[in-house]
């Protein structure tokens, strides 16, 4: 049986869990859904604000249009729904150490961080994946008594139903998934209703080694922007320097 999700698309008038969000800009996720066990029905909030194929026809005009340097393609094209499970499985593979390592780090450091996320607060991963890594988190702050919201930004909603899915039942961690690229998710933190929420913005894997360093400072940056005073950043670094490793 397919794991099930509730899809919330555009919809004037503040969000439930039972009618449909506003638009992009303006809609906020329900805070009053119930925690839901394994395998049930989760929240998933259409953030997009353009179709993936239209941000891919843009990205790929833009790269090939390039005035200086090599055309590429844009790795968006890696990330539907076959591409993400493709990766997931490459996870498990010995060879790639990144994510056993990054389990260790977390399996080790998870409570601590939890110490540092305040009461309330909203925690966003972007290209959440699997859930594997982030549900050690997840695990300590439920133990920890705090009252959080968890948010799973990723392209597939699909995967989004799927992950949320396997996740173990909560008393006081909600999940929600946001299904959107990191644009999307960018322009979503400055939705008034959220905008002045704690919020810490986790991003796992080494994702941010993807891009060449002005890039990526760029990337940190346009999140950055839109945080506050007491918000925070968790960036997942490869930091092996084993040429050979990697």
């Amino acid at each position: 049986m397919s794991p099930s999700a509730e899809l919330l698309e555009p919809h004037g008038g503040a969000a439930s869990t039972t009618q449909k969000t506003a638009p992009a800009k303006t809609m906020a996720a329900s805070t009053t859904a119930d925690s839901k066990p394994a395998g049930a029905s989760h929240n998933i909030i259409d953030i997009r604000q353009a179709s993936v194929e239209m941000n891919l026809r843009d990205e790929i005009v833009s790269q090939f249009c390039a005035k200086k340097g090599p055309r590429t393609m844009p790795t968006l094209l890696l990330y539907d729904e076959a591409g993400l499970q493709l990766f997931e499985n490459i996870t498990y593979l010995e060879e790639y150490y990144l994510t056993n390592n990054e389990i260790d780090v977390l399996t080790a450091a998870a409570a601590e961080i939890a110490e540092l996320i305040p009461q309330d607060s909203m925690i966003i991963e972007l290209g959440s994946g699997n859930l594997r890594k982030i549900n050690l988190l997840l695990q300590a702050l439920e133990t920890s008594g705090k009252r959080v919201e968890y948010y799973a930004l990723d392209l597939s909603l699909q995967e989004l139903q799927r992950t949320l899915s396997q996740l173990p039942r909560y008393e006081n961690v909600r999940c929600f998934g946001l299904l959107g690229t990191y644009d999307d998710g960018r322009e979503w933190l400055k939705t008034p209703a959220i905008l002045h929420r704690q919020k810490c913005i986790v991003t796992l894997g080494s994702s941010i080694g993807n891009f060449h360093r002005d890039d990526a400072a760029d990337f940190l940056r346009g999140f950055s922007d839109v945080l506050h005073p007491g918000d925070s950043i968790l960036v997942g670094l490869d930091g092996c320097v084993d040429a050979d490793k990697v």
